[in-house]
């Protein structure tokens, strides 16, 4: 009787501590963090980069106009659960390119030599430091490559 009972305790005592590692494991996003998070760092990254580039007020505002289409037409692209993975990859892509382009045309030369170095460095990082070395690293190096970009 009283092995049975601090055997009950012991396992309460386990179930009691694991419980809330449980729940964090369940609430955990392995897809990365949750979507204003990524925002808020998107923005950040948007903000340095214009610093970087030197974008007048002008710039900065059309900048954002440009990326509020481009997140409408993402946004109803994953709304089309018709599509198939390959296709919806596609469009993926020539949503990024199309709206590259046009932030690109805004650009000076200067602007758009400081804002090529600025995304190449951003890619080394990403194949080098935290992001890059893994499992995904070398799957994106081959699309980069197969996309040209």
């Amino acid at each position: 009787m009283k092995n049975s009972r601090s055997l009950l305790l012991a396992l309460s005592a386990v179930l009691i501590s694991v419980t809330p590692v449980l729940r964090a494991a369940d609430q955990a996003r392995p897809d990365g963090p949750p979507p204003g998070e990524r925002r808020e760092r998107m923005e950040k990254a948007g903000d340095r980069m214009a610093e970087a580039l030197g974008l007048s007020d002008d710039q900065k505002v059309q900048m954002k106009a440009i990326g509020d289409q481009e997140r409408a037409e993402m946004q109803a692209l994953r709304a089309d659960t018709a599509l198939a993975k390959e296709e919806r990859k596609a469009k993926v892509q020539a949503i990024h390119q199309k709206y590259k382009a046009q932030r690109d045309a805004l650009l000076t030369p200067e602007q758009k030599v400081k804002a090529d170095k600025f995304r190449e460095k951003g890619r080394e990082r990403m194949e080098k430091g935290g992001f890059g070395d893994g499992p995904g690293a070398e799957r994106r190096k081959e699309r980069r490559e197969q996309s040209g970009t």
